[in-house]
């Protein structure tokens, strides 16, 4: 069954990852043509907003030029001094390079026109637009510039900043392709903001902080550290801001996006608009009504700030917007923060002189959620407690409690629940309020006695009878699902889906709980159902403003649940791979924009599971290790269950089998097979270390019983029987294997799998190469240089060896995207290596590596023997034999036992 789906999953695509495409599509096009003027000969005009890389293209040019043997000179223009070029005037260099041609002086700008129009030289000049900067504030000076294109005719090519796809690759060639985590490239993305140079800046900072997260870029509590590489490199654009201008920028970047006229009011009109013409200040166009400080330049000024800052000192802000709380204004959640700091620091200043005790809890409240929502627990901590001083209410309780967890205090956190006594009016936030109680329960598994009194309190406030009636109801059939009622607890789920009586949140719970059961029971059509269902109901809030962030209407995490989950299925089954890893990439901005620590850390599980099951094992571990980083104390056990078992399991992929054990062994056995999925790749990892230990048959002989533990569900038995082929094993006797699975609608995956083991039996190398074809189009990398070497085994005992080489040449081509993997040509024959071919010289190579036992090993090895007639043979143990055997077999590039015999008699 194909698994092209007639929706696109448009609502996962941010508009922040539009926002960030949007910067030039056509930039590296743009960057060519200047390119090609500079080398016909010509002059040319680089423009831009400040910060988008002008001199990044510049030097791209020069590059280009300096290739053809031209030599270059640049002028570095500088404010307010006269005569920059007139040594240039006399001096014939192959490019002239002007940088910030808007920072000459007239004398200096007529200069310039007059160079550039000259046939016998050929200059670059950058210039920054939609500022005035020109140093001579004339318009003479002003009307020179625009002359350069409007009547001179010389070239100009108008930049935007770099691309996303661009700025990946900037990132990666800084970093690696493995060492910069998802979350930590979109927050790098969001502050550089299409500067080539700052991708190049924040990702060497990140290499030498480590992990990011959400605390780093806060700056509502107080400043954040940043490299003094970063401030030098943005203090340029911080120059001459006045006292009123600073104060703008720091508190437009601690209250985020912010209406004008609310901003204007707040900060001023005058330093608003003047922020706004030197591009410090934003538009945000996903609400084109809200500006937005940005941020980064925010944080370069407070480091560079020399005193305090008067506005500052007079609290100008905070008391406006306790005013305005006190009046009945609704405050922003930022705007209730930033308030709220002003009361935590100023003993002197009593709230209740203007507001009622309900109204300072309330905004009391609000501030911890917010201060919760950014990662920062502590602060959350202290206002809840301030909160809860002047009046008890349920968003402080709330908050007290999920700041304790966050804080891995999860007895405080359930005895504040259970002990301070509030309201309850409201049936929504009553609801959500029961939800996080019962979240919480469930960290350690929930004492009866506890429940029972949950119950009971609930049932006393009148507004969630009928939620705890479905929450039963849920909670019953998840735990059947996740014990030997399997079938029934999985009816029961679907019951809940299905009903009309059951509320919005209940049916995505239960859709989420179902997705991965279908794909087990091998009903995809029932799959394609529900996910189509859960992406309706989850569009509203995903193509919502990206401002307002997914966890803010999302307080039970439903929704971010249900992304993943979709997420870490379809990369199972192979379902749109590449569509699944851009999403991932839009849904990493969005959970950083928003500060969402728990959603980047299950961008980083997704990540990490896409990784290794497209068998990219360095990407996967470093991915699960952020998000185990990240996912901190979590009241969802369950996400961190498959965190360290996923993570095992790229650990043992990488040969680090002691590492794996230890993360293992961090999950209880019961927790390993509460559910089929965990389940398999528990078993996954068993063969692995079984592999490890020398046993390949063993391994084989695992992934043999893991299929037949699996026998219900085609999609898991085909897998490991799948692998064992690889490992070595007799193909016609799996597929005999196969013969005996249940009919059940498949994957196009399970198809390919199935159908490469019928051919391998077959001796059908057209059809390996055609299979091996289609699993790389789903991004099955290893899987397909498999097919294409199996098949050039078999045109290689048919003494084909043009089909052969050109099997080897696709696995080759495909092994590219898992640097790891590596081939073997398993007919290398006297013949082609007397004739020096490049397989045969590989072979060559890795035999180098193997110590004069390890060769004697193989090579007994691959004339037949087994490990006991080795052992005979050269007086070892056989766990001596079993060792050698692996520790070649790896520096030959993990290759089966049965391929031996290829490269060592080749």
């Amino acid at each position: 069954m194909s698994q092209t789906s007639d929706h696109r999953y448009v609502a996962y695509k941010s508009e922040l990852l539009t926002f960030a495409e949007s910067f030039d599509e056509n930039r590296e096009a743009e960057i060519a043509r200047a390119s090609a003027i500079i080398l016909s000969g010509g002059s040319v005009i680089i423009a831009a907003p400040a910060g988008m890389g002008k001199s990044w293209a510049a030097r791209a040019c020069a590059a280009a030029a300096r290739a053809r043997g031209r030599t270059v000179e640049t002028v570095t223009c500088i404010r307010l001094r006269d005569e920059q070029l007139i040594a240039q005037m006399d001096s014939h260099p192959g490019l002239l390079i002007v940088e910030d041609a808007h920072l000459l002086g007239l004398d200096d700008t007529v200069r310039l026109a007059d160079l550039a129009s000259a046939q016998d030289h050929s200059v670059l000049i950058t210039l920054d637009t939609g500022v005035s900067y020109t140093a001579a504030r004339t318009e003479e000076s002003l009307r020179e510039l625009t002359n350069l294109w409007t009547e001179r005719g010389i070239p100009r090519v108008d930049l935007g900043g770099v691309g996303y796809d661009e700025a990946v690759r900037i990132v990666e060639t800084i970093a690696g392709p493995n060492r910069i985590d998802i979350v930590t490239r979109a927050r790098i993305m969001l502050l550089a903001e299409g500067n080539p140079r700052l991708l190049e800046e924040l990702t060497r900072e990140e290499l030498q902080r480590g992990t990011y997260s959400a605390r780093q870029q806060n700056m509502l509590l107080g400043p954040s550290y940043m490299s003094p590489r970063v401030v030098d490199f943005v203090r340029p654009l911080l120059r001459r801001l006045s006292a009123e201008e600073e104060y703008a920028l720091v508190t437009l970047a601690r209250l985020g996006p912010t209406p004008f006229a609310r901003a204007a009011s707040l900060v001023g009109s005058t330093a608003l608009r003047s922020l706004l013409r030197r591009g410090l200040v934003r538009y945000d166009q996903r609400t084109p009504d809200c500006v937005f400080s940005r941020s980064l330049y925010a944080r370069a000024a407070l480091a560079i700030q020399i005193g305090e800052n008067p506005l500052e000192a007079r609290h100008v802000v905070e008391l406006a917007l306790l005013h305005d709380a006190s009046t009945g204004v609704e405050l922003s959640g930022a705007e209730c923060a930033f308030a709220a700091e002003y009361l935590l620091n100023d003993p002197s200043h009593d709230p209740l002189d203007d507001m009622s005790s309900s109204q300072v809890a309330v905004l009391l409240a609000r501030a911890a959620r917010h201060a919760n929502e950014n990662g920062m627990p502590g602060s959350a901590r202290m206002l809840a407690h301030r909160s809860l001083s002047y009046e008890p209410t349920l968003t402080g309780v709330e908050q007290l409690s999920r700041c304790l967890v966050k804080l891995g205090k999860f007895q405080e956190a359930i005895d504040v629940l259970e002990r301070v006594h509030v309201p309850h009016t409201d049936p929504r936030q009553d609801a959500l309020y029961l939800a996080w109680w019962i979240q919480l329960l469930g960290q350690h598994g929930p004492s009866s006695e506890r429940l029972d009194r949950l119950q009971e309190e609930a049932r006393s406030w009148g507004t969630v009878d009928s939620a705890l009636d479905e929450w039963a109801s849920f909670a019953r059939a998840r735990s059947r699902m996740m014990l030997s009622c399997y079938a029934d607890g999985v009816e029961e789920m679907e019951g809940i889906a299905e009903s009309d009586a059951s509320s919005s949140p209940f049916v995505l719970r239960a859709i989420t709980e179902l997705m991965p059961c279908y794909v087990y029971r091998g009903e995809t059509s029932k799959f394609e159902r529900v996910l189509r269902t859960g992406w309706a109901m989850v569009a509203p809030a995903l193509s919502a403003s990206a401002s307002s962030g997914v966890k803010r209407g999302d307080r039970s995490g439903v929704i971010t649940e249900f992304v993943m989950q979709a997420s870490l299925v379809r990369g199972a089954v192979g379902h749109d791979r590449a569509g699944l890893a851009q999403e991932l990439e839009s849904f990493a901005l969005r959970t950083v924009e928003s500060s969402d620590e728990y959603g980047m850390a299950l961008v980083n599980l997704a990540a990490g599971h896409l990784a290794l099951e497209k068998g990219q094992a360095e990407r996967a571990e470093n991915e699960l290790q952020r998000a185990l980083e990240r996912v901190g104390y979590s009241t969802q056990m369950k996400w961190t269950t498959w965190i360290q078992l996923l993570r095992s399991n790229a650990l043992a992929a990488l040969h680090r089998y002691d590492d794996a054990l230890l993360v293992e062994r961090e999950i209880s056995a019961i927790t390993r097979e509460s559910t089929p999925w965990l389940a398999q790749y528990s078993s996954q990892l068993s063969a692995r270390l079984k592999a490890h230990d020398g046993d390949l048959a063993g391994s084989a002989a695992a992934c043999r019983a893991l299929a037949d533990a699996r026998s219900d569900s085609r999609f898991f038995a085909v897998r490991p029987l799948h692998v064992a082929a690889a490992l070595g094993d007799d193909p016609e006797e799996l597929v005999m294997e196969i013969e005996q699975l249940p009919s059940q609608q498949m994957w196009d995956s399970t198809r390919l799998l199935e159908g490469h083991l019928r051919a391998s039996a077959d001796g059908d190398a057209d059809e390996l190469e055609r299979i091996g074809a289609e699993l790389a189009a789903l991004e099955f990398w290893w899987e397909a240089v498999f097919s294409f070497t199996t098949a050039a085994t078999i045109h290689g005992d048919s003494a084909n060896e043009s089909r052969r080489d050109a099997a080897l040449a696709q696995a080759e081509a495909i092994r590219r995207h898992v640097p790891s993997l590596q081939l073997v040509d398993d007919n290398a024959s006297p013949e082609h290596d007397a004739m020096g071919g490049e397989a045969d010289e590989l072979a060559a190579r890795r035999l180098a590596k193997l110590t004069p036992r390890e060769l004697e090993v193989v090579t007994l090895a691959a004339d037949g023997l087994t490990n006991a007639e080795i052992a005979s043979h050269l007086y070892l143990s056989v766990r001596t034999v079993e060792s050698h055997v692996l520790q070649a077999r790896s520096k030959l590039g993990a290759i089966p036992r049965s391929e031996l015999r290829s490269i060592v008699r080749g």
